[in-house]
């Protein structure tokens, strides 16, 4: 600590050792004139450092900390009127606290606001997306508070537009971590486990890992958008295909850094799903190599796509699961349990024939957690058709 710093620290205590001595009168006239101050000099703060006119003196100050200080001696004035509650005390209290409230909320604003652009560099995503949420809160609760609009309006900018650069290097990391790759008739999903530099290649302080990417984007409530669109990709060129070839080369690496799956990558199957050409052995052996090979698709998303990442994450991997069972039911339920269900109605009393659409969901719940058996489901509603028209 060098000289300055312990003489600024021994002055605050010297002044709240004053404050103190002082009676509720004193420290009520003395906290009105401190709020003025603390109000004059977070909106100096605000404007000088957005506006590009920075002096030493105001760069230096932290309108933060001194709204703390206040506090606490709000604090001490509250006891002494509790003990002399007169309607001028109390109002005049009241008024210092709603003033000390609207420059807490907006100091705070600023602190977070002035700090992204750095986060940003380090590689701190997930701290940049906290801190635009909570500053986009206080901003919704100034809204309704006595202040200067110019400063508001200052810090509803830099909002704006700290918002953007979080939500750019968002997708920039949402891309470099999670990426889909078509080449032909070949398609690789590559997920990376960690990125160690940003778009011009600047390397941060620690990698940004998969699990602080979840957060930053579930934070920005963005998490879900992205997720579907991984949804889509999926079922389009992975799930689908498989269940009508399931023959179809399929493949998964993995290295320290990240995975790779990769679908078709010698040739397509060029054999044609054609349900009624099959005996029902041949379909339920379509049925059992449609399970595999979905359970390879789908340990890879468990296993890779949320690699290391925390409970706090499971609800985006089981929206997901839900999302996919919900987007391959259709084509499941057309292709697959329809040629199941036999003519002879007697032959559906045990259900033996969707045994094997039965294994097939559960071995999707053993992956991916499911609400709805749409299989089980289907399968009973058909049992009880049947029943009614005998």
């Amino acid at each position: 600590m060098n000289r300055s710093q312990r003489r600024s620290r021994r002055e605050g205590a010297d002044s709240d050792q004053s404050f103190e001595k002082q009676n509720v009168t004193s420290q009520l006239t003395t906290l009105e004139r401190l709020v003025e101050e603390a109000r004059a000099s977070t909106y100096e703060a605000i404007n000088s450092h957005h506006r590009d006119f920075l002096s030493i003196r105001v760069y230096t100050h932290d309108p933060l900390d001194e709204a703390a200080t206040l506090n606490d001696k709000y604090e001490t004035t509250s006891t002494l009127v509790a003990t002399n509650p007169s309607p001028d005390l109390i109002e005049r209290l009241d008024n210092i606290g709603h003033s000390l409230k609207a420059i807490v909320r907006m100091a705070k604003t600023h602190a977070n606001l002035k700090d992204i652009d750095d986060q940003i560099l380090h590689g701190e995503i997930a701290v940049c997306a906290s801190s635009i949420v909570e500053a986009g809160e206080m901003l919704n609760e100034i809204e309704d508070m006595r202040v200067s609009q110019e400063p508001l309006q200052v810090l509803h900018g830099q909002f704006v537009k700290k918002r953007a650069a979080v939500r750019a290097e968002l997708e920039y990391l949402s891309d470099e971590m999670v990426r889909v790759v078509e080449t032909g008739c070949v398609h690789e999903l590559h997920v990376t486990y960690g990125v160690t530099s940003n778009y011009d290649n600047v390397p941060y302080e620690n990698a940004v890992t998969l699990s602080d990417l979840f957060f930053a984007m579930r934070e920005l409530d963005v998490v879900r958008t992205r997720a579907d669109v991984l949804v889509t990709a999926l079922a389009e060129n992975w799930l689908l295909p498989l269940l009508r070839a399931p023959s179809t080369p399929l493949s998964v690496s993995r290295t320290k850094l990240g995975a790779s799956m990769s679908i078709g990558a010698f040739g397509r199957s060029s054999a044609v799903f054609v349900p009624s050409a099959m005996d029902h052995g041949q379909f339920v052996q379509h049925i059992m190599d449609v399970q595999r090979v979905w359970t390879t698709v789908l340990q890879f998303v468990r296993d890779d796509l949320f690699h290391e990442c925390d409970d706090d994450h499971a609800d985006v991997y089981a929206y997901m699961g839900q999302k996919l069972w919900a987007r391959v039911w259709p084509t499941i339920h057309d292709e697959l349990l329809v040629p199941l269900v036999p003519d002879n109605v007697d032959a559906l009393s045990d259900v033996q024939c969707m045994v094997p659409l039965l294994e097939l969901e559960n071995a999707w719940m053993e992956v991916v957690p499911i609400a709805e058996l749409r299989v089980r489901n289907a399968a009973r509603s058909l049992l009880q058709t049947y029943v009614s028209k005998r």
